[in-house]
């Protein structure tokens, strides 16, 4: 069991670290704490479930800001949410709105089956030249779109594959059916 030490309250609370053992998180909320910190017990998860077999996908985020004529890519390597799924989630853009200062950015959504930030970054910087090369080196919604088409083509089409599919196999169970009615 490990303690947690806690702050704040409601919706605004925060981790502040734990211990080993109780005493010693209970002297740390009492010294450092100012009355403020509290201490929670943590229950050990590692043994809870059989996780071996669990593939994570990573889906991150990675921003640029466009100041002083250039495009600068936020330092956020903890951008990123993890998800389990048999298949990658599709690639997307947006955009913050343009005439202001503090809101002209480009946000892309990068989707890989390992953790590697440095991979989804790369992969953004690429997209970001890919982007800018269809508008001449400007940004516009037309072109975000134009991607986000781009990146959702092969989602749409193995969707309209399994669509597919599954009517093939209606329709097969369906002459079985009718086979067997009319042959006994």
């Amino acid at each position: 069991m490990v303690y947690g030490v806690f702050g704040g309250c409601y919706s605004d609370w925060y981790i502040v670290g734990y211990f080993n053992n109780r005493e010693d998180a209970d002297k740390y909320c009492c010294v450092c704490g100012d009355g403020d910190y509290y201490v929670k017990p943590l229950k050990d998860l590692t043994n809870e479930k059989d996780l071996s077999q669990v593939e994570l996908k990573y889906v991150h985020e990675v921003l640029f800001d466009y100041r002083d004529n250039k495009w600068i890519m936020r330092e956020e390597p903890d951008r990123y949410k993890c998800y389990v799924d048999s298949k990658l989630h599709c690639n997307s853009i947006r955009r913050g709105d343009p005439n202001r200062a503090w809101t002209n950015w480009v946000a892309f959504t990068i989707n890989i089956d390992h953790d590697d930030r440095k991979l989804a970054e790369k992969i953004a910087q690429d997209y970001l030249a890919e982007l800018r090369s269809y508008g001449d080196g400007e940004v516009c919604n037309e072109n975000i779109e134009l991607m986000n088409e781009k990146f959702a083509a092969p989602f749409k089409e193995m969707e309209r594959l399994e669509k597919e599919r599954m009517l093939r196999e209606k329709e097969l169970a369906e002459l079985a059916r009718l086979k067997e009615k009319y042959e006994t």
